[in-house]
């Protein structure tokens, strides 16, 4: 049996990246985990803590005590702190640098493309630099992401069928070149309900308060259209056109190019995990990639609580799920960028990642600092013995070999 789990805890950022005090000073104090243990300082994660998750905090070359997991951290290579571009970098592609664009910059050049595409095309609110498209799709900044970096379609699919939405978003795709152009909606939405949370930030973004609008459940229809990657050379597509089965899991399904994954876009964490657990007893063989998406939810509401909760519950399950492990079998655990709410902003933050390699057959090491997320992607491919991804330097061969074992 090969079978490889990678899990992904968006937004659990250990530790602002060394490059912040230039690039993003206002995440120089982040540090997401730190802020969430010291929230609540009797945080229940026995499990992680055996891994070495603390090792990855505290960026320790040596083990405090004896972890049962391989550790180390993880630098962003990417720009920004953003989930589709971390989940690029994690799946061995690096994405190219986007050209940060606010929809003022925009604006008026969309609308005369779209006008000649569109049934009708509108400005909804006067003065603000927001799209309606066929009374059903609003069009403006994304406020979860830096400024600039990601255009939203916000869509009334109770309107207008999901698939020519996509189209729409294509062809704002073709015509800007930031990180993510993003399509989604679900039923119940109205555009009365999304133009009453749009917001108009300091920054310039103008918006849709996606969180605000009730969206991320299990009726959410989304399509990421990303700039700069060419999924062929990431892990899940190399895997899959070995004719291994891939799972593609929670926000992974959503974010990750791979036609023939299966795909099982969950939000709620209990069910996304207990997904995991049944996947993984039916295959001999396979990837498993999943992402828990309620982490990043709950810090861009400021829900320390449930931030902390959501890794409690990931705990309990990892306490059960890695006793049930045979030799041949990995599990990877990382993150994708920051968020931490002790910072009150509700925003990405551009953080380090924690990195925890389990298997049976391994010794536990340190891997100390990576200097970017694909070492996930190649050592993924690595262990199934395929070619490898685009970018990255695998820590598979360094665990088998037993590099700076402790």
């Amino acid at each position: 049996m090969k079978r490889a789990v990678l899990l992904v805890l968006d937004g659990l950022g250990i530790g602002a990246m060394p490059d912040v005090k230039n690039t993003r000073p206002q995440d120089v104090h982040a540090n997401t985990l730190g802020c969430i243990l010291r929230h609540r300082p009797g945080l229940e994660i026995p499990t992680l803590v055996n891994l070495g998750l603390l090792d990855c905090l505290n960026r320790k070359e040596r083990q405090s005590k004896k972890n049962s997991a391989s550790w180390g951290w993880c630098k962003l290579a990417y720009q920004g702190a953003d989930s589709y571009l971390g989940h690029q970098e994690i799946m061995g592609a690096i994405p190219l640098d986007p050209q940060k664009t606010l929809m003022w910059d925009k604006v008026d050049e969309l609308e005369k493309i779209l006008t000649e595409h569109a049934d009708r095309v509108t400005r909804p609110l006067a003065g603000k630099p927001l799209l309606c498209v066929n009374e059903a799709i609003i069009i403006g900044d994304n406020l979860e992401a830096d400024a600039g970096q990601n255009i939203n379609l916000t869509v009334c699919t109770d309107l207008i069928d999901f698939r020519k939405a996509v189209e729409i978003g294509m062809l704002v795709r073709r015509n800007v070149q930031v990180a993510r152009v993003i399509v989604f909606g679900g039923p119940g939405l109205t555009l009365t309900k999304i133009l009453e949370h749009v917001e108009c930030r300091k920054n310039g973004q103008v918006g849709v308060n996606s969180p605000a609008i009730g969206v991320y459940n299990e009726n959410l229809c989304v399509k990421h259209i990303g700039f700069g990657v060419d999924p062929r050379f990431q892990a899940a597509s190399i895997v899959a056109h070995a004719n291994i089965p891939v799972f593609l899991d929670g926000k992974m399904a959503d974010l990750i190019e791979c036609e023939e994954a299966e795909r099982n876009p969950i939000v709620e964490t209990q069910e996304l995990l207990d997904c995991i657990q049944t996947q993984f007893h039916s295959i001999e063989k396979g990837l498993i990639a999943a992402t828990a998406q309620e982490t990043d939810l709950a810090a861009h509401g400021g829900e320390t609580d449930r931030f902390a909760d959501i890794l409690e519950t990931t705990d309990r399950f990892l306490t059960i799920f890695l006793s049930q492990m045979e030799n041949e079998d990995l599990f990877i655990i990382t993150a994708d960028h920051g968020n931490d709410p002790g910072l009150r902003t509700g925003l990405h933050t551009r953080e380090m990642t924690p990195l925890l390699v389990y298997s049976p057959s391994f010794h536990a090491m340190s891997l100390g600092m990576r200097e970017c997320l694909a070492d996930c992607g190649a050592s993924l491919v690595q262990y199934f013995d395929l070619p490898k991804t685009q970018d990255g330097r695998s820590f598979i061969t360094e665990i088998s070999r037993g590099k700076n074992e402790i």
